[in-house]
């Protein structure tokens, strides 16, 4: 991987945790969630006249992918409304690669390192020490953690399909533009059917927030599916668990959250464990 490459997936990572701190940092986190999937659908709209549509291979992934996250954006909404960002943030994001490896050796039956299996136990350390001083600060919630985890499982699945799918669609620009303007419609609907005239009201104080995290989230995802062009897609998905750091400093600058030694130990210890699964395994 060169270094340009390295460069972009870095900043992907930085946008990912960006929009995520919005989200975070809204009083609603269902209508924030739907404000950034609707700001990332107006800016992929903008875009969509002047591309290619994808090939016809890559469709049903992009089928796939918006029933995906459907699932994804939910489980973000209600993640952040019982949790600080740098605990469920990083439990969505690191928790991702363990189970992907677990599956692979029970479920599959694959083979890992020994770098691989050393992954995994950064990563499993990571997880109990955020869970333990969440709960010596009296602040763990066992279903906000189970939907964190159950979240890694669908982060898993959208990046095999997309990872696959943007090597199908011919231009990663058009895959990545008709993946935010779909994702943008059933979220939206969700919210509407159960909420109309409060969220309508909500987006006139909040509407610059929904677009601006929409923003950073498409930038994110573009520059990530345009990485997986280049170079591996286990590298990349790697790299981009670098996110987790910025979520930490994001959460303690913006959302003046306090972050215990216990839990900044922990979320290098995902990092580390990510990492160790992706380019030791």
């Amino acid at each position: 991987m060169s270094g340009f490459v390295i460069l972009v997936i870095l900043g992907s990572a930085l946008f990912h945790a960006s929009w995520n701190a919005v989200i975070k940092g809204g009083s609603d986190k269902l209508f924030e969630t739907v404000m950034k999937t609707s700001g990332g659908g107006i800016v992929a709209a903008c875009f969509l006249p002047f591309l290619p549509a994808p090939a016809p291979e890559a469709w049903p992934y992009l089928a796939g992918t918006v029933c995906i996250h459907i699932a994804y954006y939910l489980c973000i909404a209600y993640a952040y409304r019982g949790a600080d960002l740098s605990y469920a943030y990083t439990i969505m994001r690191g928790s991702s690669p363990l189970f992907t490896a677990l599956m692979a050796v029970f479920v599959l039956g694959d083979y890992i390192s020994a770098g691989g299996w050393l992954g995994v136990i950064l990563l499993s350390s990571g997880i109990l020490t955020l869970t333990l001083d969440s709960i010596r600060r009296g602040n763990f919630s066992l279903p906000v953690t189970l939907i964190a985890l159950a979240n890694a499982l669908v982060i898993m699945s959208y990046t095999v399909v997309d990872g696959s799918g943007v090597r199908l669609s011919g231009s990663h620009v058009s895959y990545t533009c008709w993946v935010f303007f779909l994702n943008a419609f059933p979220i939206l609907f969700i919210a509407l059917f159960l909420r109309k005239g409060e969220y309508f009201r909500y987006v006139k104080k909040r509407w610059k927030y929904g677009l601006f995290g929409g923003t950073c989230s498409f930038i994110a995802y573009g520059l990530s599916l345009w990485g997986m062009t280049k170079a591996p897609i286990s590298m990349v998905a790697a790299l981009r668990e670098t996110s987790v750091i910025f979520g930490m400093l994001l959460g303690v600058v913006f959302l003046k959250e306090t972050i215990t030694v216990p839990r900044a130990v922990a979320i290098c210890l995902v990092l580390a464990g990510a990492i160790s699964m992706k380019v030791l395994a």
